[in-house]
């Protein structure tokens, strides 16, 4: 039905078994039962319409309808004006059908991009105390108050993000702006570059525009603190390294407690980011399974190889990097698709070489096998894990950056009724041993700190035991 079936219809309304019955009464029909009429044509015609008194002489009406002759003839129509003010609720489903959906938008640097293959997933309720939790959690870590941050402008205006040259701020970055969806502009640069964006292009900034830091430490300190204080209020800042007491306390007195996030060591800023972020979708969620090593096999091979590697040349460049990502930033799968097929494929991450020149430790438990490795500096410590588990048919896996005291605890995902619940190791680990603390893990990752490693290696020793006996945890 279109939207204008209705005036058509008070004009055209000589249809269907209406029009026999009509004929064969004789007489005129008036205005107000044409336009019912007209409202009941197509699927009710045919019953309703037999029922519609007319103006012509009764006795011809009832020798033309043995239905009308059980009702008694004096009887009045009901009135059913109100009918012509209402739309049938099967009409009213086929128009809500055909009208568009509310599409967002992305907009960054003059080129709107929609989400075709992407939708919004409401954040339920579950999710929403999670990240208060967590939140809380965090704001009793670092010591910090309410005070001036409850007027902390919320990440949703037209915002700036400067990023850390390297792959693990530029997917960080990519999801936050896929969560902001407007920029000003979203700059990738070195550490040493740090004070050219605070000197030049945040200078250019309106006022009032939210920037965001990811990847960086404050140093040179001094500069860095004096810089980012004149921004105090609109400047949020998220780093997975560990920040010397005294710049961390500077940091968090010059900007608020809350504008700072991180800077207590991990390994990777995408929690951080993620733990701020309000929007779902699905596409964002298969850049966290990329980022993560969760990513299926079928999405790796159609366009999450080609993106991988993307992420790697996008770190090695300085300035403005919104054209170079625009197609994460509109997340339409099927668009990287074709893409990745008219390109060269991708050469072989480093950390295949380099899983394939070492050797790495392996403990058996309960039907289980983990490996354990320390990742080299440069290297993906997810993408790693999960090669090693391919290389060595291993179920899990427990990896660390060398040098570093932060460990991921990952596994494939099962295809079981049963699956793996990693999380809950790590939550038994820190509430069980003293010396292991909790890291962030908003992208569903398990992560845990074991304190003073280097001095204590043998704490290592007791995590893993503690892993193995703790199989009744991992598999519920």
């Amino acid at each position: 039905m279109d939207l204008d079936d209705g005036p058509s219809a008070n004009v055209n309304a000589n249809g269907g078994n209406e029009s026999s019955d009509d004929e064969g009464s004789g007489g005129d029909v008036s205005t107000s039962d044409r336009r019912r009429r007209g409202r009941r044509r197509g699927r009710r015609g045919g019953s309703e319409g037999r029922d519609t008194t007319t103006n012509g002489d009764s006795d011809g009406a009832s020798a033309s309808s043995p239905k009308n002759e059980a009702a008694p003839a004096a009887a009045p129509e009901p009135e059913e004006v109100v009918e012509d003010d209402l739309v049938d609720a099967d009409d009213l489903s086929e128009i809500l059908a055909r009208l568009p959906d509310d599409v967002p938008e992305f907009s960054g640097g003059g080129t709107d991009s929609t989400y075709d293959d992407d939708e919004e997933v409401d954040v339920d309720d579950g999710d929403k105390a999670a990240r208060v939790a967590r939140e809380a959690r965090r704001r009793a870590r670092r010591g910090g108050g309410d005070g001036d941050d409850e007027d902390r402008p919320a990440p949703r205006k037209r915002s700036a993000i400067l990023v850390h040259a390297d792959p693990d701020s530029v997917m960080a970055a990519v999801l936050l702006a896929r969560d902001i969806r407007q920029l000003d502009g979203l700059w990738v640069y070195p550490q040493e570059d740090l004070m050219t964006f605070f000197r030049s292009i945040a200078t250019d900034l309106r006022d009032d525009t939210p920037i965001f830091v990811i990847g960086f430490s404050p140093s040179p300190s001094h500069d860095v603190i004096q810089a980012s204080s004149l921004y105090k209020g609109r400047l949020t800042w998220f780093d997975r390294q560990v920040w010397p007491p005294e710049d961390l306390a500077a940091m968090r007195e010059a900007l608020g407690a809350d504008a700072i996030i991180g800077g207590d060591g991990g390994d990777s800023t995408l929690p951080l980011v993620l733990e701020t972020c309000s929007r779902r979708s699905r596409f964002s969620d298969k850049l966290v399974d990329l980022a993560t090593g969760r990513f299926t096999q079928h999405d790796f091979e159609r366009w999450g190889r080609l993106w991988r590697f993307r992420a790697e040349e996008i770190a090695g460049k300085r300035g403005d990097i919104r054209s170079d990502v625009a197609a994460l930033l509109a997340g339409r799968p099927s668009d990287l698709s074709k893409e990745a097929a008219l390109v060269d494929v991708p050469p072989a991450p480093a950390e295949v070489e380099w899983i394939g020149a070492n050797d790495f430790r392996l403990v058996h438990f309960g039907g289980h096998v983990m490996v354990v490795l320390d990742v080299d500096q440069g290297m993906d410590v997810h993408l790693a894990s999960r090669i090693a588990r391919e290389r060595y048919s291993a179920s899990l896996s427990l990896a660390r950056m060398v040098g570093e005291e932060v460990f991921v605890f990952a596994g494939d995902e099962t295809t079981g009724k049963r699956s793996l619940d990693y999380m809950s190791i790590a939550e038994h680990l820190v509430d069980k041993m003293e010396w292991v603390d909790g890291r962030a893990d908003a992208d569903h990752v398990s992560r845990f700190r074991i304190r003073d490693l280097e001095r204590h290696p043998e704490r290592l020793e007791e995590v893993v035991g503690e892993i193995a006996m703790g199989r009744s945890l991992l598999e519920r």
